[in-house]
């Protein structure tokens, strides 16, 4: 059986499209994250995640996981999830694959994303302390004080 027909008939309510250079892209609820990230996992053996990150589609926020067979010319997977841009909340998949520790902390930092059950989702780029917002939200404005520019021989 085809990825997509194994997916779509465990989780009907995923959107599933394929590309014609081999890559599947689901997209599912964000109740449904962990839930299929674990299907997945488990039951297709998507073992290698290699890049978990955000993206602002103005409308709402969106997590977006890449995932990967460890075979040669294994399948690629690409998980959407979108969430609310006023309350943006998703599970953390840190338990099932360790590796995303320090993605899901950049995905936070830099846009907001709270991802739930997390083990230590504290800032990891910006410093503790920084009261400026998430820099790669679309809206975001720097609104630090203007620090003049140095340029070689102005010493």
């Amino acid at each position: 059986m085809a990825l997509a027909e194994q997916i779509t008939a465990e989780f009907p309510s995923a959107q599933v499209t394929e590309s014609s250079y081999g890559e599947t892209l689901v997209k599912v609820a964000p109740e449904d994250y962990k839930k299929f990230c674990r299907y997945v996992k488990e039951g297709l053996g998507f073992s290698y995640p290699s890049d978990l990150t955000g993206t602002d589609r103005t409308d709402c926020l969106e997590v977006v996981l890449h995932l990967f067979k460890m075979e040669p010319n294994g399948p690629r997977l690409t998980v959407k999830v979108q969430v609310d841009r006023q309350n943006p909340k998703v599970e953390s998949v840190t338990d099932l694959w360790p590796g995303v520790d320090w993605h899901e902390r950049e995905t936070m930092d830099m846009f907001g994303i709270d991802f739930e059950g997390h083990p230590d989702l504290r800032r990891i780029l910006l410093p503790e302390n920084w009261q400026g917002g998430h820099p790669l939200l679309k809206d975001f404005e720097d609104k630090r004080p203007e620090r003049p520019r140095l340029v070689r021989g102005d010493r």
